[in-house]
């Protein structure tokens, strides 16, 4: 508001003037209300200039700061798209947008009296215990450990440390879209059609970790 304040005496200074100098008749010099204004039209320009750089200033560091704390924001929408996914297994599970917003405001009040380190690191910390906790009271005794993987599994992926394609393998499974290019199964009946297809999806998704595998499997069955 100060900035647009400013701005807005600036322009209406300048507007002045160059009304004044239209209507000024003979010598510029000797037009007292002229000069009078020039003046104080000086002065207050430099004030409110110098008013500009400092909420500028001011601007930039609010800008900054709200910047730093963009991540808890991260966090916690990652957390609430966890919860919503929650009536997939079981329709009664349902938690509102407002709920989760007054939990969120209230992590943030209670993170000033926890000692987990930084101001950020306080916050985040403090919202994924409450989520769990808060959370936990409304789901039965065996989805309680599924929600906290899918917590942990999705703020990792949010933070490059789990691969979302290797992570829907070890969901799903390979998929061969093309036998003819697969390694012939093994006539092993310890070794399903279904387990010979992850084998060899694995060796093409991860070479670096599982080249040979598939080689491996037929080689040395007794290992194996």
């Amino acid at each position: 508001m100060n900035i647009a304040s400013n701005k807005k005496i600036l322009i209406d200074l300048e507007d002045k003037i160059l009304r004044l100098l239209s209507e000024s008749k003979g010598n510029l010099l000797e037009d007292v209300t002229l000069n009078e204004t020039l003046k104080v039209s000086k002065k207050t320009s430099e004030k409110v200039k110098n008013d500009l750089e400092a909420a500028e200033q001011t601007m930039k560091r609010i800008d900054e700061t709200r910047e730093t704390y963009r991540i808890c924001g991260r966090v916690a929408s990652i957390l609430f798209f966890v919860l919503n996914d929650l009536n997939k297994i079981d329709p009664m599970y349902q938690f509102s947008l407002d709920w989760y917003k007054e939990l969120f405001q209230t992590s943030i009040e209670e993170s000033r009296s926890n000692n987990y380190g930084d101001r950020i690191k306080n916050i985040i910390k403090t919202h994924q215990l409450k989520v769990y906790k808060q959370v936990c009271r409304s789901l039965f005794e065996k989805h309680k450990l599924l929600l906290s993987l899918q917590m942990c599994v999705k703020l990792k992926m949010s933070e490059g440390e789990i691969n979302e394609d290797e992570w829907t393998f070890f969901l799903r499974g390979g998929l061969v879209m093309d036998r003819s290019t697969q390694p012939v199964k093994p006539p092993f009946d310890w070794i399903t059609t279904t387990a010979w297809d992850n084998i060899t999806e694995l060796e093409k998704m991860l070479p670096a970790t599982f080249a040979g595998i598939a080689n491996a499997v037929t080689l040395n069955p007794k290992e194996w």
